[in-house]
């Protein structure tokens, strides 16, 4: 399954781009927050950093591969019953921008969608009920940049993520993350 997702993407990835005549931009980024879980009292606020490739498609739409680690606190201890740390989870995905532009200078709002694979670990947890491994899920928020000159800008989102569990259930949280893009070939 995972193949099959990861290959329909390289293959919409290289379709799109030869529709576009113009030159190539492209960009790498890094970036850093504080992700937040949602109606989740098995874990508290904890951080989150990534990288991610920048691909302008057309000057609207830029596609983002990324990869991101987080660590959630632990839970409190008036709401949980047991000492458990909280977990750290591995996510790596493809984020659509509608907006911000790569090597535009300015304030430049954007919204984002995304699809990933997000792995939960818990060393405490997985002892007990088995090592739940990769999950798909989605995402999307909303964010600006701001261009300083072409090559660089700041890069500000809040991005909700909703990863599958066993069963119904699912993992939500949001990210609000901070970060620095540099961009080569900008005009």
């Amino acid at each position: 399954m995972k193949k099959t997702i990861a290959l329909c993407l390289g293959l919409l990835v290289l379709c799109v781009s030869g529709t576009y005549a113009g030159p190539a931009k492209f960009g790498v980024g890094a970036f850093g927050g504080v992700n937040i879980p949602i109606v989740q009292d098995d874990q508290s606020s904890g951080s989150i950093f990534g990288f991610k490739v920048r691909y302008q498609v057309i000057p609207i739409l830029t596609l983002e591969p990324n990869i991101s680690f987080s660590s959630y606190g632990s839970p409190d201890a008036e709401d949980f019953e047991y000492d458990v740390d909280g977990s750290s989870v591995t996510s790596y995905g493809l984020d659509v921008t509608l907006g911000n532009p790569v090597g535009k200078m300015g304030f430049k709002p954007y919204f984002v969608v995304g699809l990933g694979f997000y792995n939960q670990k818990n060393d405490q947890i997985d002892d007990v009920f088995g090592d739940p491994g990769s999950q798909t899920g989605l995402s999307g928020g909303v964010g600006f940049g701001v261009g300083f000159s072409p090559q660089f800008d700041i890069d500000i989102r809040g991005q909700a993520h909703i990863a599958g569990t066993e069963g119904d259930a699912s993992r939500k949280s949001l990210a609000l993350t901070a970060g620095l893009n540099y961009y080569f070939g900008a005009n």
